[in-house]
């Protein structure tokens, strides 16, 4: 990477690159670790790409700070030395993006042993979500430009942009069909507005000493059902954990999962009868996403988890992504 753009970003942001430590996992994006008034902080170069605008990385970076500063527990952006929430730098490969956050304590979720999670932690996962819903219910962006896309507008995991082979046409109808019924729900505030959108055990780090969740990479957030984040999440817990009896896992995680989240946030119940139809719809989504990279010999991969027990099959034959009484879950999660 060229020294002078590592130059003005850390200057930018009140540091120098012998202060900088390199961090894996930073996707495309170039990332280093840094101490600023005693705390640790994350710098992320983000490369010339049509997708990442000033503005767009703008509007999540202001959203991610008005959930910090009403108390969600998300990794923190920094203002720049110039009290800019993003930085840019311009040269012949086009624009590149610079901003910073505060770093998460723990470690990704995702590399956490199962037996370390506990009720508590799945709790305070549900708390996280909870918040995060609560306050999107008030969220006004304070410029126009700050406005986030609704979820079919653009490329995510809801909504994928690859598209199926022409033998893939019953996943194509169940995929049709599953958005056509959610279409018709309803999108008052308490339902709809500003979700994470890829809330995985990728996207947030857990402190297994202090009990705690910190969530983190924000850009896919978009305008959607609140129940889209509930059932992602869940998804994922059961490929990242393929438990014996996963519906006993997907119980004991959901009913804890769901007392944290109403702490923060109120659940009608006819909201919960839904999360079958999110869990379809983000089921295929991935789907769309994955099988073509699904390699059988691989089996201890996320997408060979994912892809285990026939999934294509599956859908086509219209199965639930897992068979639970969630009506009866939310009940026992209401239980003091």
């Amino acid at each position: 990477m060229e020294n002078r753009l590592i130059e003005h970003a850390a200057a930018c942001f009140g540091t120098s690159p012998s202060k900088l430590t390199p961090l894996q996992g930073g996707n495309f994006s170039t990332v280093f670790e840094f101490l600023h008034e005693d705390r640790r902080y994350v710098l992320r170069l983000i490369p010339p790409h049509e997708e990442y605008t000033v503005e767009a990385v703008a509007a999540i970076q202001a959203w991610v700070s008005y959930l910090a500063a009403h108390g969600a527990p998300v990794a923190d952006p920094l203002l720049s030395e110039n009290k800019r929430l993003v930085e840019v730098y311009d040269d012949d490969a086009g624009r590149h993006l610079i901003v910073a956050t505060t770093k998460a304590p723990g470690i990704l979720a995702e590399t956490l042993e199962l037996s370390q999670w506990n009720e508590t932690l799945f709790e305070r996962l549900g708390q996280a979500a909870g918040k995060l819903h609560a306050l999107a219910a008030h969220y006004e962006p304070s410029r126009p430009e700050y406005r986030r896309p609704h979820w079919d507008e653009v490329p995510n995991c809801h909504n994928p942009e690859e598209t199926l082979d022409e033998t893939h046409g019953h996943v194509a109808r169940q995929y049709a069909a599953v958005r056509g019924r959610i279409a018709t729900l309803p999108k008052g505030r308490e339902h709809y507005g500003m979700i994470h959108a890829d809330f995985h055990a990728a996207n947030f780090f857990v402190d297994a000493v202090t009990q705690t969740i910190t969530v983190f990479d924000f850009d896919d957030c978009v305008y959607g059902w609140y129940m889209m984040d509930v059932a992602l999440v869940l998804l994922d817990m059961l490929v990242v954990y393929p438990y014996a009896d996963k519906a006993q896992f997907a119980k004991r995680f959901l009913t804890h999962f769901l007392r944290g989240y109403l702490e923060e946030k109120p659940l009608e119940p006819v909201w919960i009868t839904q999360l079958p139809e999110f869990l379809t719809l983000a089921e295929i989504g991935l789907y769309t996403m994955v099988y073509r990279y699904h390699d059988p010999e691989d089996a201890g991969s996320w997408i060979g988890k994912f892809m285990s027990g026939n999934r294509r099959a599956r859908i086509e034959n219209g199965l639930p992504y897992i068979d639970l009484d969630f009506a009866g879950i939310l009940r026992d999660a209401q239980q003091p």
